[in-house]
């Protein structure tokens, strides 16, 4: 029933409706209750005053009931409905009969039900006159027994009848007052109720409309955020929501657009992909086949992929490393081959390893040194170790030169310092010998002395190579050469041992000139020749049996080459690594060791390199680099002319630490008839300086309170015109541009020779056209 009441109406008019049913409940059962808490107070009054205006009539009528005078009990009755509110009064006497009756019904008394019986004291009832209570017309009646003082019976009985039309009319305002006030009240009820519910339905209708709205695809509806706590939480709810899907919408759209564009480029990105897929696979290709170092796939020991630099280094063909039964680590060395396939392996099975060096010959039966790498990948499906052959060769062999260079350096270090206490010995010993030669001796003992000087100047040679194999720089200024012409003198100067002592040992070593026109070289065309001189008596020790050496020259970008490759019987690689070492000879006692040292340490001074190329049994090949040079070679050579003997004696200073060789000097300077004076250190020599005058000072380079160039420098100071020669047993390792910077007029090397030494002092002492008088 309610539901039916309710269903298909909206929630303003279901409220409303509600609202009023429930006014219209509450005011009838508040009606209700007032009516029947009136009707009982109405009719606790109409029993109290009908009891009361018995108890008056009962009380005027004793006398007239105990004198039986029924007038005067007629007159109480009518004086007693006077009063509009009793229906009717009637008095009965002792014997229950009646005695008076008034009002408005004592026309029909029939009408008025008799007394009841067993009557004991007052009594009310309800009594419906002229019928039965169906039917009759309700009147409420007070019966009062009137008793006289000393009586117990009762001399008559009062019963007075009151109307309900009073009550009933009184009811009835009643009523109408309450049912004007339910309906005003339901009808206030009513539009609370509406107002309420328009409240309460507006966020919901907003609801509805963003919901609807949502529907159509409009995500910009919000709600207004207000009114109750549940009902701005159901909005803000809604609102969030909004927001999350509008913020989906938008991006579905943008991923709408950007699916939009890509499906409309989708088609060129595929041929753009597929396009740049084959130019990297192209790529890939190309670097793959034009790399220099060979490139695998292996799988399972299986060659699967081999670029063309792996068949050109080792000389396979396509055939044979596709056969099945081809294995890659066959064309390693055997002790590297177990090497090779356990790096395999591993790779394949995913295992982080690093390089390896090994060992492998290349098509010529050359061993290559490799670094082996390699990492795992997919190929076809399957898992793959893809490798890559580094050829470390060039690297090693660099590394190896590096090595020797500097240990060809420490060496040479070492040996330069032997070689300066060497100058000092044999200096003393071959300046003696020559000045003893000098004073006449017989010839016998001139003999001697000449064995002894021959004895220390090949000492002194000796010392020199020893010098040149660490010297970086040239004592004198290099002048343009022509390569060619220094090999050519080369050739002529070792013919005596190519040609005519091999034919002499009925073998024939043939030489080949293969040099072009190149430019020209800076360099010392002494210390050249000695280099290739060197060369060419190696490659002709190596050829017992005789063969072919071959000498070239070329051009080759900013350097000019030259090679010297003989046919002989090469070197093994541990020759091959002590060849420049110093003292290192496979001759015996008939080689120095110092050759190839000092050979090396010619073409360093000469910005140059030398390389080696060699395998036992199949000859050897040096390979020499020099700069190439922008100066035109002139043929017209300067020669240094005799030093002019001085007019009269000059005075000299020798300083130098070491006796021998001070008093050596002061004894061949003093036989030309010089004035010489020697300090042995130099600070007395320096203060013995600024005390006299010299005209010309010889110093020792090396001495232990102060160094020559300290020496040369505080004289400058007192005297920038007095000469300065410096008197070294450091060899030609000192520096030109310190000697220039240091104002030193020239340089006698230990151990020197006495002509040398007395042509030196000479040439000085006429450059500076002075003498000073004794």
């Amino acid at each position: 029933m309610t539901g039916r009441l309710f269903q298909g109406r909206r929630l303003e008019s279901s409220f409303a409706i509600a609202s009023a049913l429930l006014v219209v409940f509450v005011v009838g059962a508040a009606l209700a209750v007032v009516r029947g808490r009136l009707e009982n107070v109405l009719r606790r009054g109409m029993q109290e005053r009908a009891y009361s205006v018995a108890q008056s009539i009962g009380a005027v009528s004793t006398p007239s009931l105990l004198a039986y005078n029924y007038v005067a009990l007629k007159t109480a009755a009518d004086n007693a409905v006077e009063d509009p509110g009793l229906a009717y009064v009637v008095i009965h006497d002792k014997e229950g009969q009646l005695a008076a009756a008034a009002g408005a019904l004592v026309q029909d008394i029939e009408r008025i039900p008799g007394l009841p019986e067993g009557l004991s004291g007052p009594e009310t009832r309800n009594v419906y006159l002229g019928g039965s209570e169906a039917t009759g017309e309700p009147t409420f009646e007070s019966i009062v027994p009137v008793v006289v003082e000393g009586s117990k019976e009762p001399w008559g009985y009062v019963r007075v009848g009151l109307s309900y039309d009073s009550m009933n009319a009184e009811m009835r305002r009643l009523t109408l007052g309450m049912v004007t006030l339910g309906a005003l009240l339901s009808l206030v009820g009513m539009s609370i109720g509406r107002l309420m519910a328009r409240r309460i339905a507006a966020p919901l209708r907003n609801l509805a409309d963003g919901t609807e709205a949502l529907s159509y695809d409009d995500t910009s509806y919000r709600i207004p955020v207000r009114g109750a706590q549940e009902l701005a939480e159901l909005a803000q709810a809604f609102n969030r929501m909004m927001d999350r899907v509008e913020e989906k919408a938008n991006e579905s759209a943008a991923f709408q657009n950007e699916l939009g564009h890509l499906n409309a480029t989708l088609e060129e990105q595929v041929r753009a992909r597929t396009r740049e897929l084959e130019e990297s696979e192209v790529q890939y290709r190309t670097l793959v086949e034009h790399s220099p170092d060979p490139i695998l796939i292996v799988q399972n020991g299986t060659v699967k992929f081999f670029s063309r630099a792996f068949q050109e280094t080792f000389g396979v063909t396509a055939q044979q490393v596709e056969d099945p039964h081809f294995r890659l680590e066959s064309l390693f060395a055997p002790d590297c081959q177990s090497v090779v396939a356990n790096r395999l392996k591993m790779w394949q099975l995913g295992k982080v390893m690093g390089p390896a060096m090994v060992t492998a010959y290349d098509s010529a039966g050359r061993p290559r040194e490799l670094e082996l790498r390699g990492s795992r990948i997919d190929y076809l499906g399957q898992s793959a170790t893809e490798c890559l052959l580094v050829d470390m060769t060039e690297t090693q062999r660099l590394r190896e030169e590096l090595e020797d260079t500097q240990r060809l350096r420490s060496l040479g270090e070492l040996s330069s310092g032997v070689a300066h206490d060497f100058n000092n010995l044999l200096g003393a010993i071959l300046g003696r010998v020559q000045l003893l030669r000098k004073r006449g001796f017989s010839p016998d003992v001139d003999a001697e002395m000449a064995v002894i000087e021959k004895a220390a100047q090949d000492g002194r040679e000796t010392v020199r190579r020893i010098q040149e194999f660490s010297r970086t720089h040239t004592d004198r200024p290099f002048e343009p050469l022509s390569l060619a012409e220094i090999i050519d003198d080369a050739v002529e100067i070792t013919r005596s041992r190519w040609k005519t002592e091999s034919e002499r040992r009925n073998v024939r070593v043939e030489i080949v000139l293969e040099c072009d026109k190149i430019p020209a070289i800076l360099g010392s065309a002494t210390e050249l020749r000695e280099v290739f001189t060197n060369l060419i008596l190696n490659a002709a020790d190596a050829m017992p049996q005789g063969g072919t050496l071959t000498l070239r020259c070329f051009r080759r970008g900013s350097e000019v080459h030259a090679e010297v490759e003989d046919t002989g019987v090469g070197m093994t690689e541990e020759i091959r690594r002590h060849l420049f070492d110093p003292f290192f000879t496979t001759k015996g006692n008939s080689g120095t060791g110092l050759g190839m040292s000092v050979a090396y340490g010619i073409i360093s001074r000469h910005g140059g390199t030398i390389h080696v190329d060699t395998a036992l049994n199949k000859g050897t090949r040096f390979t020499l680099a020099f700069p190439e040079s922008q100066v035109v070679i002139d043929d017209d050579h300067k020669k240094v002319a005799d030093a002019p003997r001085p007019e009269r004696p000059a005075r000299i200073l020798v300083i130098d630490d070491e006796q021998p060789i001070a008093q050596l000097i002061q004894d061949a300077l003093a036989v030309e008839g010089h004035n010489v004076e020697v300090a042995l250190s130099a600070t007395e020599g320096l203060k013995m300086a600024s005390v006299s005058d010299y005209d010309l000072i010889l110093t020792d380079l090396g001495m232990p309170d102060m160094s020559g160039w300290e020496v040369a420098s505080h004289l400058r100071e007192q005297d920038p015109d007095l000469p300065v020669i410096l008197v070294t047993g450091w060899g030609t390792t000192i520096d030109d541009q310190e000697i220039s910077r240091s104002g030193i007029a020239g340089v006698v090397h230990k151990p020197f020779e006495i002509r040398d030494l007395v042509d030196t002092v000479h040439r000085e002492i006429a450059a500076r056209k002075t003498t000073v008088p004794v």
